[in-house]
């Protein structure tokens, strides 16, 4: 159960995360995603705050990115995040349908990434095991996709 409700999404601008009267100081963090094996489809991202939104399969932004600039299975991508702690989890949505699409007993039939972390067991992993901390403009993240 990567993502229960599968990232159906727009593009979303996390500068709009936070509902309130004040700025939100967001800095880019770049992404470098590799591994990815097909021009088809698209990659989805969704930003994990803690544990608990990560279980719960609730992230705080969605962002959905093509792959128009993919060049030997390496694209790559920029978020834009208020300062803080956050796990980034991605699909390689190969057929386009906004979903991380899995075969009868669950395992992922597209690949899958975490922040700075390769799965390499067939568990989903915890938060601790791919949260980053995001500081400054030069941040820098990376996601290597393994598909099952």
């Amino acid at each position: 159960m990567f993502f229960k409700n599968a990232l159906t999404m727009g593009l979303v601008l996390v500068t709009g995360l936070f509902c309130s009267n004040f700025t939100v100081d967001t800095r880019p963090s770049k992404v470098s995603v590799t591994g990815i094996k097909s021009k088809k489809g698209q990659i989805l991202l969704a930003v994990f705050r803690d544990e608990k939104s990560f279980r719960e399969e609730k992230p705080i932004a969605k962002h959905r990115f093509p792959k128009t600039a993919l060049s030997h299975g390496a694209l790559n991508l920029s978020v834009d995040l208020p300062q803080g702690v956050y796990g980034l989890a991605l699909v390689d949505d190969e057929n386009g349908n906004g979903k991380l699409d899995k075969n009868l007993i669950g395992i992922p039939k597209e690949g899958v990434a975490f922040s700075n972390f390769y799965l390499s067991g067939m568990s989903k992993p915890k938060f601790s095991d791919f949260k980053v901390e995001h500081k400054s403009t030069n941040s820098h993240v990376e996601c290597k996709v393994r598909y099952f």
